[in-house]
């Protein structure tokens, strides 16, 4: 294939040109966040899969339609190497 034309861009949340294959995924999360909207029940899907298929790109894209119906969010990353109690400070302590 072609590098130049290449959809493949690889780099963490770096967006393709579509999101192919995808679809089934981002409307369970919708239905689950309009559910939650409406004090609803909801079973929250769980992203899971290799490096580089695409899971930070489907958070951001989530994220994106969680804020459009007024949720509030925030982004937190894990790093190798540190412990889960240095990230649950993280929202009263800057790295």
């Amino acid at each position: 294939m072609d590098p130049i034309r290449n959809p493949y861009a690889p780099g963490a949340g770096t967006p393709p040109p579509e999101l192919a294959g995808r679809s089934e995924v981002i409307t369970e999360a919708d239905v689950a966040l309009k559910r939650i909207a409406a004090k609803r029940p909801a079973q929250s899907p769980i992203l899971v899969g290799l490096r580089g298929v695409g899971k930070t790109v489907l958070l951001v894209r989530i994220q994106d339609i969680a804020e459009s119906l007024g949720f509030n969010t925030i982004s937190v990353e894990a790093h190798e190497g540190k412990s889960l109690p240095e990230f649950a400070l993280w929202p009263f302590q800057r790295y």
